[in-house]
């Protein structure tokens, strides 16, 4: 009998962070339990049994413009059906952006990336990049802009409410027109911006789920000082993984939540 799957995307647009997301993933998980399957876009156009033993379907950080050239049409239809007959979509920074309604990303700027997305799987407008976090510096793809960020669970995906620090490089707020839409519930804020907007969200789709993160759980301290090793100002940055490390275990337990929020098994 095969095993389940957890599909990620690893095709044009995927940032570096996929492979640390997909090991991260599978430390978590009973050995042997689930097959882990990097998928590229023309699999998801053209095979047909693609999602025949697809539990998840992971979007990982990256950049959300590719996502769009290749994805739109027939594969975002695919992934959008295998989601409402029962699949989860983990969605994290550029792959949550890629998941709402609408995005706005540095709106107002020379380089802004706003509009409608046709994937539309959470009914919410993903904003970014949070300057707030940041130091006031926009998101430019360097370590300059990369945060440990404090976040801070509400009662849907913790007992109790916590607070931990998390990696932040990019990611988005969800804004709701009025309030989350019947099935949709707000997982994590961001306690660092005032109002403390959501930062992590969950939305029935059919009888399958989004899980959308502006955050990047996955990301621990050591794999914070390996990405920043070589940057000639890494000393700059260091500060940012020692923060992670502050919080590193509440911030494992909190990723373990969501991929359980997502229906996988643990080890």
């Amino acid at each position: 009998m095969p095993r389940p799957q957890i599909l990620t995307y690893v095709d044009a647009g995927a940032s570096d962070w996929t492979a640390c997301l997909m090991r991260t993933i599978g430390h978590q998980l009973p050995a042997g339990a689930y097959e882990l399957r990097a998928v590229m876009a023309n699999e998801i156009r053209h095979d047909a049994t693609l999602f025949d033993d697809a539990v998840m379907f992971v979007m990982p950080g990256g950049a959300d413009l590719p996502y769009c050239a290749l994805l739109n049409g027939a594969p975002n239809t695919r992934i959008r059906r295998f989601v409402e007959e029962g699949g989860v979509y983990l969605g994290i920074c550029a792959g949550a952006y890629y998941a709402c309604r609408e995005l706005a990303f540095h709106a107002g700027t020379r380089g802004a990336i706003c509009g409608p997305r046709e994937l539309r799987l959470v009914d919410a407008v993903a904003v970014g990049s949070l300057p707030e976090l940041t130091g006031g510096k926009l998101y430019d793809g360097t370590p300059r802009t990369t945060a440990a960020v404090e976040l801070r669970t509400t009662d849907k995906l913790t007992d109790v409410p916590l607070s931990l620090y998390t990696h932040y490089h990019g990611g988005c707020r969800f804004d709701f027109a009025d309030a989350p839409a019947p099935g949709t519930e707000v997982l994590a804020v961001y306690a660092g911006i005032p109002g403390s907007p959501p930062a992590i969200v969950s939305a029935q789709v059919g009888k399958g789920r989004a899980l959308l993160t502006g955050v990047h759980l996955e990301i621990s301290e050591r794999e914070c000082k390996d990405a920043l090793r070589g940057h000639s100002d890494m000393s700059q940055y260091l500060h940012v993984c020692d923060r992670l490390a502050d919080t590193g275990d509440a911030r494992l337990a909190v990723f373990r939540r969501l991929l359980a929020l997502g229906g996988l098994a643990l080890g």
